[in-house]
């Protein structure tokens, strides 16, 4: 966990050519080659929309009306409320285009919000028919507000600030996903409320982070199911203003909860992490605790792996537990009883299966990947010999306006772009396939980080291609930057680099969301060097929190993430990613809590595919690869609903530290069990469950613990692997 108050730069020099330009002396731009290939699809329909200019903004309303599609210029378009129906697309700026209230109409489908900022305003959903299949994304400062409102199918991706759904009244919301909610200071941060007339379900909160609520962080009450997969929370009821558990469920039915982290240890009231009222909890990797965590009397708990217990709530126990590792016990518990053979109790295992087995739903659609755009083609690097150098062109654009908008062309530079990180500067270019900036050489960062810190800059729709590195934070001259954050980073392809994002020594780089990037035959995509020695203290902290990358690819990178932790790294997550080709994706220690989600990893032929001291994995897919060694090498795994398709080994072992793998509703083609060599100090545990182990058969069972390397069935029957967080009900 962090501490609140970001660090300070302590000095900015180290930077003294800052290339401004008198406006009648600013170098003359030549007029740049343009390429021929195509934008990718979500680029094609932004750029399509008709650009409505920001002193019209008073029309906006009937902009919406005419075109249907509409994007906006940097800059504020408030003062005008909005009505979006059926097929209505409104795009703001990459630099996030202010605006007013917005109001989905009720019956609405196929709306698509983009890039605001509600500046404390509502996003409110009409009561009425329902509104479905609708994609809200990167709102920032919003307060969503569904009151009574029928919801569907429904993707709220990258959203600040606070949600509520309250259909305790009437209405419903089923089968939304959130992906990526954060909120800061007020409260309730979520609110999800429904009835039993017209039930809520199916909805999946994928990456959630409470961060200092002064009061309760949230309130969810009434639902027929719902899953949260990676939750962090910080400092809540800050003030004391609340009373509530930070996770706060009532009257629940099914609820499933993973990678549940963070800490209050700095808080006025310190209340427990969860309060929960359901008939049935299935909770996976639950570190955060507090000795007022409270279960209900009627709930049945599976929990696998977990620190901490929790108090029943008043009234007769009906509810069982049912414990896998729990406080690192290397042990499987009913009612709190160790099982060291299998069940044979009829009604018993019934009631157990049920629990673990749930009801077998439709799985997230496996993603669509484009071919990312290739505007040089294979012969760049002869074709850039002689070419103009552009730097002092683009320099001045940055220098003298904050954000270089470039129109589509190659760019060519000689050395690097130097960009503030103060939330004013930044490059835009014309979409990835139409607006490149190449080096002449490959021995410069193509752009620079420049003096700041706690802030941010801008960096969307262009291929950055060349250089030694695509973009760097770090120390220049023995000085560097601070922490960045909130930084939004899209449609950015990253070409035939060393590296293509570097930080070298910064404190942080937290509450991030990078989508659409694409980083293809670069050494290593991303790259983490942290500052060293850490010590323990703020001075050399320096890490990658709450960063999640959507929907983009990493191809024929030797190694795709280069994480070495120091201070550990919180909750990052890679969503609906595809991993192509190379020695290794992921390359990680010190993690807490990273989540990989419904993404896909092929032809890999290093020693691993994925190695970190932890790792969960959610709905993914392994497939043409041929490690050397193993498929992971981890000391923690946690894997469901997932395929693992090559038959190599799954897990390395790991000298002098045991290793804990948990596998839940999956299908594994590699042999599972972890020899130990003579040579090494550890106890190798796992927790099999309802998974098909096709290298393993006496292992394809309901239910095994094994505790040291010695397997104990405890449910004997066959599994029936399905996903059962990432589904639609």
């Amino acid at each position: 966990m962090k501490h609140l108050i970001y660090f300070l730069l302590l000095s900015t020099a180290g930077f003294s050519q800052n290339y401004q330009y008198a406006l009648d002396e600013a170098p003359v731009k030549t007029t740049p080659e343009t390429p021929v290939v195509n934008n990718q699809a979500e680029e094609t329909a932004y750029f399509s929309a008709y650009l409505l200019p920001i002193t019209q903004k008073a029309t906006i309303q009937q902009a919406l009306d005419k075109y249907g599609s509409v994007r906006l210029e940097k800059g504020d378009y408030s003062g005008v409320n909005i009505v979006m129906k059926s097929n209505q697309r409104l795009y703001g700026h990459p630099t996030l285009t202010r605006v007013s209230n917005i109001t989905i109409a009720a019956g609405s489908s196929n709306v698509r919000l983009e890039q605001l900022s509600f500046v404390d305003r509502t996003l409110s959903f009409e009561a009425g028919a329902v509104i479905s299949n609708s994609i809200f994304k990167t709102l920032k400062y919003v307060y969503v507000s569904a009151v009574g409102a029928k919801l569907e199918n429904n993707e709220l991706i990258n959203i600040g600030g606070q949600i509520k759904f309250d259909c305790s009244a009437s209405g419903y919301f089923r089968n939304n996903k959130i992906i990526k909610h954060q909120a800061q200071s007020i409260s309730n941060q979520l609110i999800m409320k429904g009835n039993s007339t017209t039930p809520s379900y199916g909805n999946v909160n994928l990456h959630s982070n409470y961060l200092t609520p002064v009061g309760d962080a949230t309130d969810i009450d009434g639902l027929q199911s719902a899953t949260f997969v990676g939750v962090d929370s910080e400092g809540w009821n800050l003030n004391g203003q609340g009373t509530k558990a930070m996770f706060s469920a009532k009257n629940m039915g099914d609820l499933k909860i993973t990678d549940f982290g963070g800490g209050n240890a700095y808080s006025a009231v310190k209340t427990g992490s969860f309060d929960i009222d359901a008939q049935n909890v299935f909770f996976l990797n639950k570190y955060l605790r507090n000795t007022n965590d409270i279960i209900s009397a009627r709930t049945n708990m599976f929990l696998v792996d977990g620190e901490g217990g929790y108090k029943r709530g008043s009234g007769t126990v009906t509810g069982f537990d049912l414990w896998a590792n729990l406080d690192h016990s290397n042990s499987v518990k009913y009612n709190s009883v160790e099982q060291t053979a299998a069940i044979t109790n009829s009604t018993l295992l019934a009631n157990l299966s049920s629990v673990i087995l749930g009801t077998k739903y439709t799985p997230w659609a496996r993603p669509n990947w484009e071919t990312l755009p290739d505007p040089l083609g294979a012969n760049w690097k002869t074709n850039r010999t002689g070419k103009t150098d552009q730097t002092a062109y683009i320099q001045n654009l940055i220098d003298t306006k904050g954000i270089a908008e470039l129109p589509e062309g190659i760019f060519y530079i000689g050395s690097t772009l130097k960009v503030h990180l103060d939330g004013n500067h930044g490059i835009i270019g014309q979409g990835t396939g139409k607006t490149v900036i190449v080096g002449l050489k490959d021995d410069f960062p193509l752009i620079t980080l420049d003096t700041g810190t706690d802030s941010n800059f801008t960096l969307a729709h262009l291929t950055l291609q060349g250089g030694s590195v695509g973009i760097y934070a770090g120390k220049v001259n023995n000085v560097g930057i601070g922490q960045i954050a909130y930084q939004n980073l899209r449609f950015i392809v990253f070409r035939d680099q060393a590296i293509g994002i570097q930080l070298y020594q910064i404190m942080g780089l937290d509450n991030n969301f990078f989508e659409y990037l694409g980083f293809v035959n670069c050494g290593k995509g991303f790259s983490q060097e942290p500052l060293l020695p850490y010590a323990g203290d703020y001075n050399t902290s320096s890490y990658v929190d709450k960063t999640m990358y959507y929907r983009s690819q990493f191809i024929n990178c030797d190694i795709a993430l280069s994480m070495p932790a120091t201070r550990p790294d919180n909750l990052n997550a890679w969503v609906e990613c595809k991993f192509d080709g190379g020695s290794k994706a992921l390359s990680m220690t010190a993690q807490n809590y990273p989540v990989i989600a419904n993404c896909d990893f092929s032809n890999y032929k290093g020693a691993n595919v994925i190695s970190s001291n932890t790792i969960s994995i959610y709905s993914s897919k392994f497939y043409n690869n041929s490690p050397s060694a193993s498929v992971i090498n981890s000391m923690i795994t946690y894997i469901e609903g997932s395929n693992f398709l090559d038959t190599a080994a799954m897990f390395s072992p790991v000298m002098y530290n045991s290793t804990f793998h948990y596998i839940l509703n999956s299908t594994v083609a590699g042999n599972v069990v972890v020899a130990k060599p003579s040579n090494l100090y550890y106890d190798s545990s796992a927790i099999y469950v309802n998974s098909t182990l096709s290298a393993n058969p006496t292992l394809s069972k309901l239910l095994v613990n094994v505790k040291a390397g010695s397997p104990t069935v405890i449910i004997n029957t066959t599994p029936t692997p399905y996903p059962r967080f990432l589904v639609t009900q």
